[in-house]
């Protein structure tokens, strides 16, 4: 498992360093976090950064990405624990506040504030295509722009050079179980390498049943006694990736990714507790997704061009299909609704990479971007057509340059760059509101210290941005609250403003190699303080109007509460609400000896906010309290022995620390999670001789069926994690 120094350069990268002689060669100890095709040793990055290989993500035998992931410092999940629905969070920061790219091309999360448009997850994509993935925590709008103030994820999948040690053609068949959902997945990859072309495709569908879990023993919530959840879900891949050398100097990268994902039956909302409590009210969800890309690389014998135009397409279309309904006595009151939309966007992309060698050795990175994005939405209820978010557009042009200099003999290295977004968005729907226009510069400069040949000291300082997305600018609607009779609504609010991140870390880290009891050892850990302004969520304002109609804060009711007049309406719009602190850090370390391999990683942290929303009073306290999506302290071990040329065989420890740090609101209502401590064994079996293409894995996954929960939780009101789960996967390559 070698996560401290792995070859992760998005944007072909990889491609870019390789053909002089129109071949590839093997990826490097580099990682691409710095921007275009800077590269680094993730010892020598003062970031805190982590990174899967291809082993790794086979470890995981997971056909969810979430799971994967989640075994990283810093790294969580939000949402249902039902397949499919999870959606990755760093920091205790999910949606569109972090930056998930599959082969440098954006996988966007729509969000409205803290809620996903699409309840299925953004990460539709089967982790057997990957190879490599970067986690970068912290704010990263200098390398992608708006939306990266929690941080990034970077994808890369599989080239034929991946499969195939010379030219040719070949083909490898998959099919994995696991038995905690049912799940079957299968695949098949076809690839050809020759001279001057890498071509590769890809076919998976996998399918999941119902989901178990742990139930609580003697609770008296059925909830907490839930030992399975009903679930039928599915998702096909289909990706054609081609790579054509034409020449030493130039080479061209296609690549056109579809994915169809449905997940039936589900609770309304999906809530257990209200699946449980109206068993005849569910909800479907479907997904298409569809993503094209073309890179052309331009590399003549010039230290001066190392030139990038990159072009892409994706479309996401969502059905969400309400059915059923609620007895209320002798009627039954009717749920049925169906909702559609879908989102397009387009970009180009030019990059350039310079070097400079003199008194001073230097890379200078320098990018354009520019995307437009489309959102429309629509939906029918009793044969009726309304809108809730209409139809909107956005456009975002920007400009960054990244300089990556050495000093001192190499002794201190450092990274500067400056990003310049201009973004404008507006509404084609609800024309008396005016459009959302501004811009934002994104600033980073990182320090690493070299002070020994074994020991390096980081700093770094970053400033990132989130553009309020269309879903929180335009959306508009109109009901009757269950509360006292009031007036809920939604309204446009073209006027809020972007979410500011200042982020400061620091840390050191210590790496040797190819010592007398340690063939590799790296340990590194960054201590991190971040500060976000503006934050946009939606918030329930509570008014009445005068006679004047100016609005004042109201009392819920039914009475006046110290003379304040009972609330007539209640607005669910967006708000810039306050600011969120977070502040902890993260430690990774790696050690290798002969055939054994130890991972031990350990991430801490606190998060508190000022602006929190009264759900019940209908405003906001800007009393600074603790943030309620706090994750909870995790420390992650893994080790994996060698026992032959053939046998590899790991085990794995996942322990959280309780997460009680919440405000009285939520400790009161019985939220915060307990200790828990979950344990995994996994063993791989690689064929030789006439059997070399076999591969075998097994695996169990929460080996004592504990029950735990994913904080912030209820005991009484959330589902716990997944029970235990045994899973094997055989794999044929020809």
């Amino acid at each position: 498992m070698k996560y401290s120094a792995i070859c992760l350069c998005i944007s072909a990268a990889i491609h870019a360093q390789a053909h002089a002689q129109l071949k590839k060669t093997s990826a490097d100890e580099h990682i691409e976090v710095l921007g275009h095709k800077i590269t680094a040793p993730n010892h020598d990055v003062a970031a805190s950064v982590s990174a899967l290989s291809s082993d790794d993500i086979k470890r995981g035998q997971s056909a969810d990405l979430t799971q994967i992931l989640k075994a990283l410092p810093g790294v969580d999940i939000s949402g249902s624990v039902t397949p499919l629905s999870a959606q990755p969070s760093i920091r205790g920061l999910y949606g569109e506040r972090i930056h998930v790219s599959v082969d440098s091309i954006k996988r966007k999360t729509d969000s409205d504030g803290s809620q996903n448009i699409s309840t299925i997850g953004s990460l539709g994509v089967d982790p057997s295509q990957l190879k490599q993935i970067q986690v970068l925590r912290g704010a990263d709008s200098l390398t992608v722009g708006s939306g990266a103030i929690g941080g990034s994820i970077r994808m890369v999948t599989k080239d034929a050079e991946d499969y195939l040690d010379n030219t040719g053609i070949g083909a490898q068949f998959s099919v994995q179980n696991e038995s905690v959902s049912d799940s079957m997945n299968r695949s098949i990859n076809v690839f050809q390498l020759t001279d001057t072309t890498d071509t590769i495709m890809t076919m998976s569908h996998v399918e999941y049943d119902d989901i178990d879990v742990v139930g609580a023993q003697n609770h008296e919530e059925v909830v907490a006694q839930t030992d399975k959840i009903i679930n039928q879900s599915e998702r096909s891949n289909v990706a054609l990736k081609n790579t054509w050398y034409f020449h030493s100097q130039h080479y061209l990268k296609s690549k056109i990714d579809y994915s169809k994902t449905k997940s039936v039956d589900q609770p309304y909302d999906q809530r257990l507790s209200l699946g449980i409590k109206y068993p005849t009210l569910m909800e479907d969800y479907k997904n298409d997704y569809l993503e094209g890309m073309v890179n052309y690389s331009y590399q003549p014998v010039s230290a001066l061009i190392d030139l990038d135009i990159q072009a892409f397409y994706a479309k996401k279309t969502y059905d969400k299909i309400t059915k059923g309904y609620i007895p209320r006595g002798d009627k039954k009151v009717s749920y049925d609704k169906q909702s559609y939309g879908q989102s397009k966007r387009h970009g180009v992309r030019l990059a350039n990479l310079s070097q400079f060698d003199g008194f001073v050795s230097h890379k200078l990175a320098v990018e354009l971007n520019y995307e437009h994005e489309s959102f429309d939405q629509h939906q029918f209820e009793e044969q009726i057509r309304t809108s809730y978010y209409g139809e909107s557009n956005a456009d975002s042009l920007s400009i960054s340059i990244i300089d990556q200099s050495q000093f001192f003999n190499r002794q201190l290295l450092v990274t500067a760059g400056l990003r310049y977004d201009e973004y404008q968005r507006r509404t084609n729907t609800f024309k008396p509101f005016g459009g959302n226009s501004d811009d934002a510069t994104s600033s980073e400069l990182g320090l690493t210290y070299k002070a020994t040949r074994h020991v390096n000291f980081y700093l770094k300082t970053a400033q990132a941005f989130r553009a309020p997305s269309l879903q929180e600018l335009y959306k508009k609607d109109q009901w009757r609250c269950h509360i006292g009779g009031k007036i809920c609504f939604s309204e446009p609010q073209p006027n809020l403003k972007a979410e500011k991140s200042t982020n400061y870390e620091g840390g050191f880290g210590f790496s040797i190699e190819n010592q007398r009891y340690a063939d590799t050892f790296h340990i590194k850990a960054i201590y991190f303080n971040n500060t976000i302004d503006d934050y946009i969520d939606n918030i329930p304002f509570m008014y009445y109007l005068d006679n004047a109609g100016n609005k004042h804060f109201g009392s819920p009711g039914p009475k006046p509460t110290n003379g304040i007049p009972v609330a007539t309406h209640r607005d669910y719009s967006a708000k810039n609400i306050g600011r969120l602190d977070s502040e902890g850090f993260e430690v990774e370390s790696h050690y290798q000896y002969l055939n054994t391999s130890i991972y031990l990683a350990y991430s801490k942290m606190n998060m508190d906010v000022m602006g929190v929303p009264n759900f019940f009073l209908g405003n906001i306290d800007y009393t600074k309290q603790p943030y309620s999506e706090a994750p909870a302290d995790k420390l992650t071990f893994n080790s994996h022995y060698q026992l032959s040329q053939s046998l590899n065989v790991g085990f794995q420890i996942r322990h959280y620390r309780s997460q009680q740090r919440l405000s009285e609101q939520y400790l009161q209502r019985g939220y915060g999670t307990s200790t828990a401590t979950v344990y995994n064994f996994n063993g791989h079996y690689q064929g030789d001789g006439l059997l070399s293409g076999l591969n075998i894995r097994v695996s169990v996954d929460n080996i004592t069926n504990k029950r735990y929960l994913r904080a912030p939780a209820s005991s009484a009101t959330d589902p716990s994690e997944l029970g235990r789960n045994y899973k094997l996967a055989l794999s044929y390559q020809f």
